[in-house]
């Protein structure tokens, strides 16, 4: 992999935008114990919930914007035409090596796409044909910003469209994913002479970010934020991006001494929370999604006339091709669904009461004992009715004319779910069980050792010394507004019982 990164301008500030929002209380509901600790997978919602908050100092620890530059842009021996035979990204930013080459600046997301080779030549065509990219939108993550990905602010795969005949790209390809509200894009590119997989955050600013009342909903949950982007920084995932919260490596590369690799949990047919005409889940997440944003709204880089044309198998053939096709803790779609809407008839329309399914809780069981990344929720919808029906009001408003602002459209998942989609613990654990739960994924011995959070090392409890155990309760009892906080509630929520569990373990 490349151990470098860009940054155009300047470090990103986050203080003006408001992602930090005040703590949200939950009222427990009636419901067997023990979400996510049974067989049943039901359970009753966290007493309180943490938002999932971006700490302003996030990004505090990344490079001044010249030394970045340089670091992305510098030759090596085994790139004899540098830049132009790197990876896609690294090609189109460091074009200012080049004799008459200008560094580009990107002022949109269909720039970038443009940048990767991702534009829809047809926004009338077809997925992933006709010169256009390929596609899927997914309804649930278990990525970096699981806690805000839902039916109506999904996340957007474009990626180079796979070949008909199942074989591996040839030469450079990419992979670029975007969730609303975020001041960032993800994209994977794969550098065609080194052979290796690069993983990069695209960062920018919008005019709000600086404005005295910070970016607005609307700024950052309506097709606004496509447009008018400055100071667009690219951090790799081997220089400081590593130690931070939105390290790479925690999903995409769990074992250091492996190569790192794309995800795709859901990799098999149905593919349980995609969107897609050709499943009854899909088709259900895709009524939610037209329910609030309507057939004429472009979403995430993809034309509104193709959104219905979301394709996952298309995605899991890239995978496939790319060498990825098998997947750590894959999630069993079909077992599940069958199991889910026998337990529960309504489903997959109607997720209340929720499924049930054996075939979930082995692979739940698995994730919560520090094996692998959080499992998917076990039925299709992980949101909440009336909250998803008040975020869709607000937003039809607002697409009319008669609204001026929005609630967080995020703010719709189902409480009484947060324990089974690995947002919560679950219910009723010990300390030690809570640690593995909520804090190995990112802290354990399988993981690069170079980088400072490894000092605290869950599946290394035991041995762990004593100055360590206190930094970790320092930071377990720290605010959520820096970056030091234990867990990050942009990943988990506890309750304060949980949290004194956490600290009275490390206590020991």
């Amino acid at each position: 992999m490349n151990a470098r990164w860009l940054s155009l301008v300047a470090p990103i500030t986050l203080a003006a935008c408001t992602f930090v929002h005040t703590r949200v209380l939950s009222i427990a509901m009636d419901g067997d114990a023990g979400a996510g600790s049974d067989a049943d997978g039901n359970g009753s919602a966290p007493a309180t919930v943490d938002p999932p908050a971006i700490p302003p100092d996030a990004f505090s620890t990344l490079k001044a914007p010249a030394d970045a530059h340089a670091e992305l842009c510098q030759t090596d021996d085994q790139h004899p035409n540098f830049p132009d035979d790197a990876d896609l990204l690294t090609k189109a930013f460091c074009q200012d090596l080049v004799p008459g080459g200008v560094m580009p600046t990107p002022h949109g997301l269909a720039d970038l796409q443009q940048l990767l080779g991702l534009s829809f030549a047809d926004p009338q065509g077809s997925n992933g044909a006709g010169g256009n990219p390929a596609f899927a939108i997914l309804g649930h993550s278990s990525a970096l910003t699981a806690r805000r990905v839902t039916s109506i602010t999904p996340t957007t795969f474009v990626f180079t469209p796979p070949a008909a005949d199942g074989s591996p790209p040839q030469g450079a390809y990419a992979l670029l994913a975007f969730d609303p509200g975020e001041l960032f894009v993800e994209v994977a590119v794969n550098d065609p002479t080194t052979a290796d997989l690069n993983f990069y955050l695209v960062q920018f600013d919008k005019d709000c970010v600086a404005a005295q009342a910070g970016c607005s909903n609307v700024d950052l949950l309506t097709p606004n934020l496509v447009t008018g982007w400055s100071n667009v920084r690219i951090y790799e995932m081997t220089t400081a991006l590593d130690d931070t919260i939105f390290d790479c490596h925690v999903c995409h590369q769990p074992d250091a001494s492996k190569a790192p690799l794309l995800r795709m949990q859901e990799i098999a047919t149905p593919f349980t929370h995609w969107f897609s005409l050709q499943t009854d889940g899909g088709r259900a997440l895709l009524s939610d999604f037209h329910a609030a944003h309507g057939v004429e709204e472009d979403y995430g880089g993809i034309p509104a006339a193709l959104v219905d044309q979301s394709d996952p198998s298309k995605l899991a053939a890239f995978l496939a091709a790319t060498g990825f096709g098998s997947q750590p803790n894959a999630f069993p779609s079909a077992a599940v669904e069958q199991q889910v809407a026998s337990s529960a008839p309504g489903q997959p329309g109607t997720n209340v009461p929720p499924g049930q399914s054996p075939a979930w809780q082995a692979i739940y069981q698995a994730a919560a004992g520090g094996q692998f990344i959080a499992a998917p929720y076990h039925d299709v919808k992980v949101t909440d009715p009336d909250k998803l029906a008040h975020a869709t009001s607000a937003y039809q408003g607002w697409q009319a004319g008669t609204l001026t602002d929005l609630p967080d459209l995020r703010d719709v998942f189902l409480d009484d779910g947060l324990r089974d989609m690995g947002f919560a613990p679950a219910e009723g654990a010990d300390g030690r069980t809570l640690l593995v739960q909520m804090c190995q994924e990112c802290h354990a011995s399988t993981l690069d050792m170079t980088m400072t959070r490894e000092h605290f090392l869950v599946d290394q409890l035991d041995s762990m010394s004593r100055a360590e155990k206190d930094v970790a309760i320092e930071r377990l009892q720290l605010d959520a507004s820096t970056r030091l906080r234990m867990p990050p509630p942009l990943f988990r929520t506890i309750t304060d019982d949980e949290r004194q569990s956490m600290i009275t373990e490390l206590q020991n």
